[in-house]
């Protein structure tokens, strides 16, 4: 059903199947990670800008891990440490891994001239947060919760699949497919 873009659940509002209710209450899930102090979020929520998203990414990190590593020629570099939550927009389970984002701002407008990011989808050892970020992660546990999304363990979801299937995703070939691949795919 997943791998069809079939949603499934017992719990609202993924047992309203409804596509719109359970846009707003990812985002109502977006908006209490926000209001976590001292905490920003932001959202994927366009399929990446193509194709089909199984899942609204979230980067969230805290504002004293956005670090300058050099500012010149009217350009400055920012890394920031944060924290991927996938969110499923088919069944209420979620996914966590650190990922460790670029940007590179231009001083005299502040507007971002380019940026680099990871993806905790390519390999399921991503799907662990270092003590770096532990107690980000602990506050988005938290609201994951109180939102009642299952928090999916990186052992699970690094098992083969266990059925031949075709997964319309960017990450895995065929026959390599993961249980994380039957929840969380792209294709573009």
């Amino acid at each position: 059903m997943l791998i069809k873009g079939e949603v499934i659940g017992d719990t609202f509002p993924y047992d309203s199947y409804d596509e719109k209710e359970i846009l707003a209450h990812i985002n109502r899930l977006f908006y209490r990670i926000n209001r976590i102090h001292n905490v920003l979020c932001e959202a994927e929520w366009d399929h990446f800008g193509s194709g089909y998203a199984s899942f609204v990414e979230f980067f969230c990190y805290r504002k004293e891990d956005c670090i300058v590593v050099e500012e010149k020629n009217g350009i400055r570099e920012i890394e920031i440490k944060g924290i991927i939550l996938d969110i499923s927009r088919l069944a209420s389970v979620a996914i966590m891994g650190e990922d460790v984002r670029y940007r590179t701002i231009s001083i005299e407008t502040n507007e971002e001239v380019s940026s680099g990011q990871g993806t905790i989808l390519d390999d399921p050892t991503s799907l662990v947060v270092g003590a770096e970020v532990e107690i980000l992660a602990i506050e988005l546990r938290k609201a994951l919760q109180e939102f009642d999304f299952n928090l999916l363990a990186a052992k699970e979801m690094s098992a083969p699949l266990s059925f031949k299937t075709k997964i319309p995703t960017i990450y895995r070939n065929e026959r390599q497919y993961l249980v994380l691949d039957a929840i969380f795919y792209w294709e573009d």
